[in-house]
Order: C-alpha cells, then sequence, then structure tokens
C-alpha cells in the first residue's frame, strides 16, 4: 500500500474539530502550477519518467520572524532541517511512525531511523532513510526532498509512488518566513494511458488533511 493509503487513520483522526483549526491556519494549492519547480527537479523526473497522471498539493505556512526561535531566523538551511524534524515527530506521523517501526524494523533496516528520537535529531541529510518508508533524495539550502511510497530497500518503480519536498523559504524584507509540504503522487510502474490517477479523490482529500497537520507540526518545533 502507499503511503496516502497508509495514513487514512491519521487523516480520519484530525477531521474532527482539528481540521476546522488545520483549514484556518494553513494555505493549500491544488494542483500544483504548470511551472512549479518540482517539475524540474532530477528525481521527478527520474521516478516519473513516463509523466504518469499525479495527485499534488502544497500546503504551507507564513511565519512572522518574530516567533520564531531567535537562533533559527537567518538560516534557512536550520530552518528546514528543523522543520523537517517537527514535522516527522508530531501528532500527525505519531500512527504511522509506530505501525511502520512494529512492521519494519528488523536487522535489514539496522541502519534507518525509526524512533521519535532519531527524527528529531537527524540532520536529514541526503540519504537518509527513515521509517522503511521515506529516503532523502534531494537536498537544498532551503529544502529537503523525499521519496515515499515504499520501502528504500526496494528502490524500483512502484504503482504508488511519490516525492515530498519540504521547505522554509525567508522572506527578509516581509520578516516572514514560509514553511511548507509539496507532495506529489504516481505509478512510476508503467504508463498509465486512461488519465487515471494513482488514488481515488476521497483519498486527496484526506491526504491534504494530512499534510495541513504536518505542516502545523512543523511550525510549532520552529516557534518553540
Amino acid at each position: 500500500m502507499g503511503v496516502i493509503r497508509k495514513t487514512l487513520g491519521t487523516a480520519l483522526a484530525v477531521l474532527g474539530g482539528g481540521a476546522a483549526y488545520l483549514t484556518a491556519t494553513t494555505n493549500l494549492v491544488s494542483p500544483l502550477p504548470a511551472d512549479d519547480e518540482l517539475w524540474a527537479t532530477k528525481s521527478f523526473k527520474r521516478f516519473n519518467r513516463y509523466r504518469n497522471p499525479s495527485v499534488q498539493d502544497y500546503c504551507w505556512k507564513t511565519l512572522p520572524l518574530s516567533q520564531v526561535r531567535p537562533e533559527l531566523r537567518d538560516n534557512e538551511e536550520a530552518l528546514v532541517t528543523e522543520f523537517c524534524r517537527g514535522a516527522w515527530t508530531g501528532y500527525a506521523y505519531a500512527p504511522q511512525r509506530i505501525l511502520l517501526k512494529l512492521a519494519h524494523k528488523s536487522p535489514k533496516t539496522e541502519d534507518q531511523l525509526f524512533d521519535r528520537e532519531q527524527l528529531a535529531s537527524s540532520a536529514y541529510e541526503l540519504g537518509t532513510r527513515f521509517s522503511d518508508h521515506f529516503e532523502v533524495v534531494e537536498r537544498t539550502k532551503n529544502s529537503i526532498m523525499l521519496r515515499a511510497g515504499g520501502s528504500p530497500l526496494e528502490p524500483g518503480p512502484r504503482d504508488m509512488d511519490g516525492l515530498f519536498v519540504i521547505s522554509a523559504k525567508l522572506n527578509k524584507e516581509a520578516g516572514t518566513v514560509d514553511v511548507g509540504l509539496k507532495s506529489t503522487f504516481f505509478n512510476s510502474a508503467e504508463p498509465i494511458r486512461d488519465g487515471k490517477k494513482p488514488v481515488p479523490f476521497i483519498a486527496e482529500l484526506l491526504h491534504r488533511c494530512y499534510a495541513r497537520a504536518m505542516v502545523d507540526n512543523g511550525a510549532r518545533r520552529l516557534t518553540r
């Protein structure tokens, strides 16, 4: 099962009273614009080589720098690393993290991160793998790209493949930072000619709720 299907339970848990809060405090656009920088990345071109239909969205939150921890305010690399730590150690990912640890932690995955403490301290350098489900495949000064949708131990094409881009972009003139999670999911195993997306629309909606919660978790870590 792909990452979206594995997170449906988390999304459903958030759909109650928290959904209104998340909708009010985060922004979301779907689909991504045709000129979005994601489409030009090496990883997207490599993994979606058939240019198959995809689920795609970008969720972000704008924070005043005055609310951000002082040691992070002028450093995009530190901001995106800390934001990434918060996203993977918060309430949104907790159920999936626990389930994936129970299912996949073994001698074969001993070089991967599974515990909350590990995710909270990782630098998320290129090649970092965690939960036997995510791998850092690109890294820039203000972004971390993860491949999702299957085990890093099986790097070939997948019926459900995906990329997450976690970012933090400073706007010093405005005195703000935009922190966000961009997602795209697609079939990388074979050409899709009928235009069918890899998941039903209800799964798209649930993933958007999950993405809002992830952004909320990451942003909280920057302000504490």
